[in-house]
Parts: C-alpha cells; sequence; structure tokens
C-alpha cells in the first residue's frame, strides 16, 4: 500500500514539473521568459540552436560566435579573420577641424634652426584648429596628424619665408620652413605630416594630449604682408575657403 501511495505522489509531482506550460524562472519569482536565469551559466557541453520537437538543433563549429536576430531564433555564425589580423592596429579616435582665421605677419624674425620639444612661446597659433584632448588608451600608440593651409605674399618683392610646426602640449614635434616667391599675390599649398609613436600614458590610464598648429616667420623685407590660413582681401586669387586650415588627427592603437 505505501508503495502505492508514493508512486501516485511522485506521478502527481511529475506532472506538476512536466506538464506546466508558464514560464521558469531560477533565482527569480517573476520570470519574464520562457526560462529567466537570474544569476550565472555554466554549461560544460554543448548548446544547440533551432532545434524542436523532433528534431535537434544546430550547436555550430569551433569557432562560431553567437548571433543574436531580433526577436527571431539565433544562430550560430563563422567570422574568418585574416592571419595577423589580432595583431594589427585600428582606428580608436578621430579629430577633424577647419578654420579661415589664419595668422598675419608683416616683419621677419629669426632664422635660427628649431629644435625638437621647443617651447611654443613666440609662435603664432591658428587656434581654429586647435584639438585640446586626443585621447590615448594604450601604452603602444600611433598619432597621425596632418594639417593643409595656405601661405601667400603681396608686396613690393613678392617674397618671405616662414616656418610652421605641429606642437603637442605646447612642445614642438614637427616643423617644416619654406618661403614664397612670386608676383604679389603668389601662393604656396602646404602639407604637413606628423607620425607619433607611444605617447605616454599617465598612471597607466587613459591620457589626453593638446595638439596645436602654429607658424612664425623668418625673412620677410619690408613692405611685405604675409598671410597663412586667410586670404589677403586685397588679392582676388585666392576666397576665404581656399586660403584657410584643416588638421586631422588620427589615434592607432593595438586591437588586443
Amino acid at each position: 500500500m505505501k508503495t502505492n501511495i508514493f508512486l501516485i505522489i511522485f506521478g502527481l509531482i511529475s506532472f506538476q514539473i512536466f506538464g506546466q506550460t508558464g514560464n521558469v524562472g531560477v533565482s527569480t519569482t517573476t520570470p519574464r521568459s520562457t526560462l529567466d536565469v537570474n544569476g550565472s551559466i555554466n554549461i560544460n557541453n554543448e548548446i544547440n540552436l533551432g532545434g524542436s520537437d523532433a528534431a535537434v538543433g544546430n550547436s555550430g563549429t569551433a569557432g562560431d560566435l553567437l548571433a543574436a536576430r531580433a526577436d527571431t531564433v539565433a544562430v550560430w555564425k563563422k567570422f574568418d579573420l585574416p592571419t595577423g589580423y589580432l595583431d594589427g592596429v585600428i582606428l580608436t579616435a578621430n579629430y577633424t577641424k577647419s578654420t579661415t582665421a589664419g595668422v598675419i605677419f608683416t616683419t621677419g624674425g629669426a632664422v635660427d634652426p628649431y629644435n625638437e620639444n621647443t617651447s611654443i612661446t613666440g609662435w603664432s597659433v591658428i587656434s581654429g584648429v586647435e584639438i585640446p584632448a586626443v585621447k590615448v588608451t594604450k601604452a603602444s600608440n600611433i598619432v597621425n596628424i596632418s594639417v593643409q593651409t595656405v601661405a601667400q605674399i603681396t608686396g613690393n618683392t613678392g617674397v618671405g619665408s616662414f616656418g610652421c610646426g605641429i606642437f603637442v602640449n605646447n612642445q614642438l614635434k614637427l616643423v617644416r620652413t619654406n618661403n614664397v616667391a612670386g608676383t604679389s599675390g603668389s601662393y604656396r599649398i602646404l602639407n604637413f605630416n606628423a607620425s607619433l609613436r607611444n605617447l605616454t600614458l599617465t598612471n597607466n590610464q587613459p591620457t589626453t594630449y593638446n595638439v596645436k598648429f602654429a607658424c612664425i616667420a623668418r625673412n620677410l623685407p619690408s613692405g611685405n604682408t604675409l598671410h597663412i590660413g586667410i586670404n589677403q582681401a586685397a588679392s582676388p586669387t585666392l576666397n576665404a575657403q581656399m586660403a584657410g586650415t584643416a588638421l586631422s588627427v588620427q589615434v592607432l592603437e593595438p586591437i588586443q
């Protein structure tokens, strides 16, 4: 008799566990889906997707990634990465600015050489393209800086020389000297490219750097005016946009 009672009770319990059609919750009394797990899941075997009462689902192959498809059944996806891909770098930040407000020189200056890490003091900054916070997050990094602008000369002799540089935290990192010569209104298109490697992290934490573009007059005979990044109103050769300055900064860092 006791055996029969036990079998009847076990059968009723089994019916309640396996015959119910509501949601099931683990560590939650208000499950929001068919199976709601409020905690971590430990899986020691395959995960089959898209199965039915009559067939086992797809367990994928080694290296597949689980891809969600909104409210439809998730699927296994294969992503083939080229050899060496994870050893490369990716673009993690990009900054671009442009301006038509440049600098004007009416007198010359020193023609001495320039040294790396020289202070920005004495240089004329084209402030409209300043990038105040270029962020690097990894100790291994490459920061590429590109600038394009225009230098134009007007005056009696139509000649003038100058230097332009890229400054990081107000220290000179790249400089180019050049000159413009010709009839009044002559101009030269200028391109600057700097590639800086492994800017230092402060306390091994993500760090920001300030990037500026600045110029300085060198040899400029009396009676001449040198414009950099700004058009000369007296000359119809260039309009404001044509004479402006554009600066771009790209940060490249390892994938892993």
